[in-house]
């Protein structure tokens, strides 16, 4: 062996590190460390359950709001149709409803609007079937069943929709509209809404202090969010399209307006004149 050699073997090795040894430098948290309390977790908890308190009922109001605009666009387009309709019309009529409680709507589809979706509100689960066609026992026409009426509630089949024909249409009322089916005259209560008539109609009864005031095409309703029992009838409640905050109303000069809860009567009845007074009317 050479002095180099002995030199070599000579030299300290580094000292082996046991399992134990190696825990201890490798040990990654601090035995001091503090966790958190219970007092902290509730307390987090609690925030969290306040702020999903503020943001829930703020998305849902959005939501309602994006829904209600939508149902809006919908009347909007309706109305519009039902417009041209009148203008075709021989007599003007903004519809071809024969009596006050007929939600016929197939007469704007197709003609006046092709898409059977816009008869739906957004905020209900209606639905147009395009299979189910009828033929109209009056004109012959091919047409679809789901547009012969309204739904009765926002889950059936049919549009989502009623359609006020008329106004005026009460027991006591001397006002009768004259129809023709299979050559027999058939008389209605009540006035048709056509554009001579929404322009020039005055007034029968005094409630809200109408009588001898035409309302004009701007305050007349043609087609309006449904609303059917249960519940108050042509009353906004909580099964209704928006429940009971109110309808979308679309009116005979074209425009289509939100109708709260709160001013729904006054603003049906000048509408209708049918000396309605409350929602118990």
């Amino acid at each position: 062996m050479t002095i180099a050699d002995s030199r070599v073997f000579s030299t300290p090795l580094p000292p082996v590190l046991t399992c134990k040894s190696r825990r201890k430098v490798f040990k990654a948290w601090p035995t001091g460390a503090s966790a958190f309390t219970l007092i902290e977790l509730l307390t987090v908890i609690s925030i969290i359950a306040i702020l999903l308190g503020i943001v829930f009922p703020a998305i849902s109001h959005v939501r309602k709001a994006s829904l209600r605009t939508a149902c809006s666009n919908n009347l909007h387009q309706l109305i519009q149709g039902a417009i041209l309709y009148s203008n075709d019309d021989s007599k003007g009529a903004y519809s071809s409803a024969v009596h006050d409680t007929n939600d016929v709507m197939t007469f704007l589809h197709p003609d006046y609007i092709r898409e059977p979706r816009l008869f739906l509100c957004p905020s209900t689960r209606n639905a147009i079937r395009p299979t189910q066609i009828v033929t109209n026992p009056i004109n012959g026409r091919v047409e679809l069943y789901d547009l012969t009426g309204y739904a009765g509630n926002t889950t059936n089949f049919g549009t989502s929709y009623e359609l006020f024909g008329f106004m005026n249409s009460t027991f006591d009322t001397t006002n009768y509209e004259k129809f023709y089916f299979a050559d027999t005259e058939i008389s209605v209560p009540g006035v048709k809404k056509t554009i001579n008539s929404v322009g020039s109609y005055i007034h029968q009864y005094d409630t809200f202090g109408m009588k001898g005031i035409p309302p004009g095409p701007s305050r007349i309703w043609l087609i309006v969010d449904g609303d059917e029992p249960p519940g108050f009838q042509n009353f906004p409640d909580s099964t209704n399209n928006h429940g009971a905050a109110g309808a979308n109303s679309a009116l005979c000069d074209g425009h289509v307006e939100w109708i709260p809860r709160s001013s729904y009567i006054e603003r049906y009845e000048i509408s209708q004149d049918e000396n309605r007074k409350s929602h118990y009317d």
